[in-house]
Parts: structure tokens; C-alpha cells; sequence
């Protein structure tokens, strides 16, 4: 999409992600997959800017029903910036997106109408059992760069912002041994039938 005002690129307008879901749209009227792009920020740094572009186009693709994302995590500046605290804010906003995408599960278990009848009018709900089962894996938990504690602790834990939190999070993960998530044999298998120049 191009900024009409310098002819510039614009990845993280609303428009953009409208015109993708749109994209998928006409692909699926014609029953062809399609492959598009989301997550890209017009923002030049991890900033608030960066956030609602990404989450926005982010979650009109999942909405959308592409069936493959590109350029999801990491870019910034309309793909020429790339920052390792922005892979990990923008882990968060795809996981939040696929989060939408569960929806809200009705069926009898998370209507627990023998619950709320067992409890009953001005009742206790948090002590059920049937709280119990469920309150840890109702809500999205995230990777840890979402703050949601109560004030007093954030500010004594120095106050920091999103991208301060996240930029740790990158230094911590950054820190640690590699690990290939590529089978051993696998692995052998394919620098035996290609000449791949880098480590082994």
C-alpha cells in the first residue's frame, strides 16, 4: 500500500490489513490459498504506534482466515528495521490473536450451570471447584512482557514500559545455548544433499 502523500510504503496502515482480509476473501471465493502479509509497522522503534498497527493488521488476518502470514514478527520502519524486542511483543499480539480465534467455548462444561445452580444467587464462585479447574488456563498467559500487576509492584519492580520489559526478555533468550528444533538425522540428511556454507 503506498503513502499517497511521499509514495512511500505503508505496511502498518489499517487499510492494509482491510485490503489483505479482502484479499483473502476473493482467494476463497475462488478456492485458490493465498499468502500475505501482517505485522508490519510504519513505526521506526518498539512504540505505541508499533503496537496497534501490529495488532490490528495481525488480527484482521487471523480474523481473515489467511492461510499463510509473512513479515508477522520483528519489522519495523515498513520492513527495513528489525528489533529483538519487537519479535517478543509481537510473539504476545499473535498469540493474543490466536487467542481470538479459540473463541468462547460453549458447551457444559464452561457453562457450569450445576455450578451456578450449587453456588446460587450472592454466592461464592472463586471458591468452587469448578474455578479451581479452570482459572489457570482460561486466560492467555502470554510470554511475560504483558504487565498485570497492581501498581504499587510495578513500580517498585522500576516502572518499566512494554518495550523495556520486552528488550530483557530478548537479552535472556539471546543469552542462552542454541538449539536446533531440526531432528539430528534430519539435519545430517540435508547438509549430506546440499553444500551449506555456515556452522554445522
Amino acid at each position: 500500500m503506498a503513502n499517497l502523500n511521499s509514495f512511500g510504503y505503508l505496511g502498518g496502515a489499517v487499510e492494509c490489513g482491510m485490503m489483505n482480509a479482502a484479499v483473502h476473501q476473493l482467494a476463497n471465493h475462488i478456492k485458490v490459498p493465498n499468502y500475505n502479509s501482517a505485522g508490519l509497522a510504519d513505526s521506526k522503534i518498539p512504540d505505541v504506534q508499533a503496537g496497534w498497527e501490529k495488532a490490528l493488521t495481525v488480527l484482521l488476518a487471523a480474523m481473515g482466515g489467511f492461510n499463510y502470514v509473512h513479515h508477522a514478527a520483528g519489522m519495523l520502519e515498513s520492513m527495513l528495521t528489525v528489533a529483538f524486542e519487537q519479535y517478543v511483543i509481537d510473539d504476545e499480539i499473535i498469540g493474543m490473536c490466536c487467542k481470538v480465534l479459540q473463541g468462547i467455548q460453549v458447551d457444559p462444561e464452561h457453562l457450569a450451570l450445576e455450578t451456578i445452580d450449587e453456588v446460587g444467587p450472592g454466592g461464592n464462585f472463586i471458591a468452587s471447584d469448578h474455578t479451581f479447574a479452570h482459572m489457570r488456563k482460561e486466560y492467555f498467559a502470554g510470554n511475560g512482557v504483558a504487565d498485570r500487576k497492581i501498581r504499587d509492584d510495578w513500580e517498585q519492580e522500576g516502572s518499566q514500559d512494554a518495550a523495556i520489559r520486552a528488550r530483557e526478555i530478548a537479552k535472556s533468550i539471546l543469552v542462552q545455548e542454541e538449539k536446533s528444533y531440526i531432528p539430528a538425522d534430519v539435519a545430517r540428511a540435508i547438509r549430506k544433499k546440499y553444500n551449506i556454507i555456515g556452522e554445522t
